[in-house]
């Protein structure tokens, strides 16, 4: 309408003054395309800061499920599960791609990628590629996948009983525990007839543990490894998993390193003490002879990327180690206030006939 007068509003960047328009639709925050630009440059790089002090990627974590999430279908395929089943897993599959494809935008856009490299990348306009993995979005969508998540992993009241169906997890920590004390029984130079002999147990027994055929109890866990001169700890938290334990809530910070140390030498002792050179090898690289050594002797508490470097170089699934890690820095949030806990409580040492 003639005679109306401007109204004006204060840049969101330079804090000038600007005209803003009368019309319909949304207002503008900036007095031109430079300012609005120069403001996106300016929160990228503070996303790209703190993004630097994290652990690792948000894409490499989330690969890390999904590689769970796709071998738990592969099992559910293999063991001609229902459809519905079926698809349930290929859902969870499809929806963690999604997150994956949001985190790893996001890892590109922190490490300074512009929109037209991730367009150009995903193969759809820089417009579609703005609006599909805007912060706000990406971010919304990780929050609701972690709440998600969250709920999925609450603790079950009590530990699977005999014959109840284990979890992924349990059955490959059951693998890893046969496979390291098959190395201990090979390292011993003792007969199969030498070791029942020595722990009252029948040869045919012994030979189903170190075949895998059978899960041991902890009391026979406990001595053969003794039997075999090696500390049954090291052994403890494969155990647990094995047998679907779910420890009680600790705050210690000393506990929660022990038992991430105990998985870690668990793990090596099952992939047969590779040597550290070996080790490094497998991880292309991202770790030292000499780390290697200091996080197996207990000497050092890796970090994150360090930890998923170790796990994978020996085997492992680091989806399986990562509430492990996760606990010791939970703990930290105790440490000015700790709640006193009593040690961690295994069965008693004493071997048991099947």
């Amino acid at each position: 309408m003639a005679g109306t007068s401007p109204r004006y509003d204060i840049c969101r960047h330079c804090r000038e003054r600007f005209a803003q328009a009368n019309g319909p639709g949304r207002k503008k925050e900036y007095c031109s395309i430079a300012c609005r630009q120069k403001a996106q440059r300016e929160r990228d790089g503070r996303l790209g800061q703190q993004q630097a002090r994290s652990a690792h990627p948000l894409g490499r974590r989330i690969a890390e499920d999904l590689q769970a999430l796709a071998a738990a279908l592969l099992e559910a395929e293999y063991d001609g599960r229902p459809l519905a089943e079926l698809l349930r897993y290929a859902d969870e599959v499809t929806r963690e791609v999604e997150c994956y494809t949001a985190a790893a935008v996001h890892d590109a856009r922190n490490q300074g990628a512009d929109w037209k490299q991730v367009a150009a990348a995903a193969q759809v306009s820089a417009t579609t590629a703005r609006t599909r993995w805007a912060e706000s979005r990406v971010q919304t969508r990780l929050k609701r996948r972690a709440a998600e998540r969250a709920a999925v992993r609450q603790p079950h009241a009590s530990p699977a009983g005999e014959g109840a169906p284990l979890s992924k997890a349990a059955e490959r920590a059951s693998a890893k525990l046969a496979s390291a004390l098959s190395y201990l029984h090979r390292s011993s130079s003792l007969t199969i007839k030498e070791v029942a002999e020595q722990t009252t147990l029948s040869p045919s027994y012994v030979s189903r543990i170190l075949s895998g055929e059978r899960k041991p109890t902890w009391p026979v866990v406990h001595a053969l490894v003794e039997l075999f001169g090696e500390d049954p700890a090291e052994l403890s938290v494969l155990f647990e998993s094995a047998h679907g334990l779910v420890p009680a809530p600790r705050h210690a910070i000393p506990d929660a390193v022990a038992r991430l140390q105990a998985a870690l030498q668990g793990l090596h002792l099952a992939a047969g003490r590779p040597q550290f050179g070996v080790i490094r090898k497998a991880s292309r690289g991202t770790l030292s002879t000499q780390v290697i050594s200091d996080i197996l002797s207990g000497q050092m508490v890796p970090g994150w990327e360090q930890t998923a470097a170790l796990v994978t170089a020996l085997g492992g699934w680091p989806s399986d180690i990562r509430p492990l890690w996760e606990a010791i820095h939970y703990a930290f949030l105790y440490c000015l206030d700790p709640i006193p806990q009593s040690p961690r409580q295994l069965p008693p040492a004493r071997p048991e006939s099947p």
